[in-house]
């Protein structure tokens, strides 16, 4: 019979047990979406006075500034409900329900997310042994590629110093 071990004080906890700690479960993602890409469905005044604070079994709640902001919504719940539909199709909002609250900030979503920071850095010099060693590499595209990424990993980058 194999012996079971116990989690003690000072021992690593296993990845899988961080991991469900950290990201959300399957069926959060689509309510993230939702949230996320509110600020990109409804229009600029309606972004001012209403944010969604969660999703439950379809229905979004929205937190909104004032009464008269959630009467105004109630009427415009179906619109609002189409343009969330187009950006998130999977998500399967069925209805919204408005309710006078603090309004959480508005998520920032970058214009372009593929884009990085650049962070400038100086190429470091390949040491003379390796550059002996890459000539001896017959494919072209192979020896500049493995030149770049020995360059790259030799280089020292400003916040390391």
């Amino acid at each position: 019979m194999a012996r079971i071990r116990k989690r003690r004080k000072g021992f690593p906890t296993a990845l899988s047990k961080l991991v469900k700690k950290v990201y959300p479960a399957p069926e959060q993602f689509e309510e993230a979406r939702v949230i996320a890409w509110w600020a990109r469905a409804v229009p600029a005044r309606v972004l001012k006075n209403a944010r969604p604070v969660r999703m439950r079994h379809g229905m979004l709640y929205v937190n909104v500034s004032s009464a008269s902001w959630a009467q105004e919504l109630t009427y415009l719940a179906d619109d609002l409900i189409a343009r969330v539909r187009a950006f998130a199709p999977d998500a399967g909002v069925r209805g919204m329900r408005f309710s006078v609250g603090p309004l959480p900030p508005v998520p920032v979503v970058p214009k372009d997310p593929l884009k990085r920071r650049r962070v400038p850095i100086k190429l470091a010099v390949l040491p003379d042994d390796l550059g002996r060693a890459l000539a001896t590499v017959a494919d072209d595209e192979l020896r500049d590629l493995l030149a770049e990424v020995a360059t790259t990993s030799l280089t020292q980058r400003p916040d390391e110093t």
